[in-house]
């Protein structure tokens, strides 16, 4: 039996098709297309079908686009010069300038972030916590 080559979540673009933005909505289909015609989700009709791009629906659920909440005096952008884990939390240390912030995650997010010594990352302030953002 031949494996069915599995599609990507979204196409080029952050491009989805009716049935993916439904899903990422979670909407149902009948929904989602009732929507869809009566003008309540942006959609753009591409080769005689319907396409979605995914930070217009995210618009349209009220998302903001990532990082722009956040004012630039609550950012400190630094080297990771040092990370530990352990089972459940890990440290992460950052060079910013002269100055040296250390922040403790978990090490959950340390692996979704993807963090190793050398990347570049944002320390953002917040009240009596730092949050860790890596930085492309």
């Amino acid at each position: 039996m031949a494996k069915r080559k599995q599609s990507k979540p979204d196409g080029p673009d952050g491009v989805l098709t009716a049935r993916e933005a439904a899903k990422y909505l979670r909407l149902a289909l009948p929904t989602f297309y009732r929507y869809m015609w009566e003008g309540k989700i942006p959609s753009s009709k591409i080769g005689g079908r319907y396409r979605f791009k995914r930070s217009l629906l995210d618009r349209w659920l009220g998302k903001k686009p990532e990082g722009e909440e956040v004012s630039g005096r609550n950012k400190l952008v630094g080297i990771v010069s040092a990370i530990k884990r352990d089972l459940i939390m890990a440290q992460v240390n950052l060079d910013v300038g002269e100055n040296k912030i250390t922040a403790i995650i978990t090490r959950d997010a340390l692996e979704e972030l993807g963090l190793k010594v050398g990347d570049r990352a944002v320390a953002l302030m917040k009240a009596t916590e730092v949050m860790v953002i890596k930085e492309s």
